[in-house]
């Protein structure tokens, strides 16, 4: 399998975040053209990040049509959200056996940060990290396969929170959960880490339920 070339991945994370944090509104139209001269690259590269955003059902292309950002599928989600929580309790499982100093000191660093945020801010911070904290766990498991399948399910829950910012999420709470996560990280628990990453999920959920789901 060919690696996808570092510009085309850059490309797909430029565009990915401005999805999933509604800079690109659902039914916004992409130029080839436009973000070929915006990021200064051929088409090859672009197509490919365009490619993987189709894959992850954040964008759909149509021969002639072109490429739009998709709509947000509640019922989509709703099940996006069923299997993250499970996939979630795996990646924290794994992660307790295989986490590195480094990468729980960014745990830690995250939580820090967290902590410190303004009650009554724009939720936007906490959502990017709120992913953060979760890739490092993704990238802590070492397991290639999964660590891609949560990236694209968590962007797509990522995306509903984003256009509900209205959902307040305490920073406290949330606090709270990132602690008893890097606790049982730290302490390679792996039953406990795959108990509270799900629990993580299902406050997540909940909140939402409110709101949509």
């Amino acid at each position: 399998m060919r690696t996808i070339p570092k510009k085309a991945d850059q490309i797909f994370v430029a565009l990915r975040d401005r999805i999933v944090y509604l800079e690109y509104l659902p039914g916004t139209l992409l130029s080839e053209k436009e973000l070929c001269e915006e990021f200064r690259v051929s088409r090859t590269p672009l197509r490919e990040a365009i490619r993987r955003l189709e894959d992850m059902g954040l964008v759909k292309s149509i021969p002639r049509f072109g490429t739009h950002v998709t709509a947000i599928d509640i019922n989509e989600i709703r099940c996006a959200f069923e299997v993250k929580k499970k996939l979630e309790a795996l990646a924290g499982a794994l992660a307790a056996r295989r986490i590195s100093k480094d990468r729980l000191e960014e745990l830690r660093r995250i939580t820090e940060e967290v902590e410190a945020y303004p009650e009554g801010a724009e939720n936007r911070r906490l959502i990017e990290l709120d992913a953060r904290f979760h890739e490092v766990i993704y990238e802590a498991t070492q397991n290639s396969i999964l660590k891609e399948f949560l990236e694209n399910l968590h962007s797509r829950c990522a995306r509903l929170w984003a256009s509900n910012l209205s959902v307040v999420i305490p920073p406290e709470e949330v606090v709270a959960q990132l602690r008893k996560i890097y606790n049982a990280l730290k302490q390679g628990d792996e039953e406990m880490a795959a108990k509270v990453l799900e629990d993580h999920v299902n406050f997540f959920i909940d909140r939402l339920k409110e709101k949509l789901l």
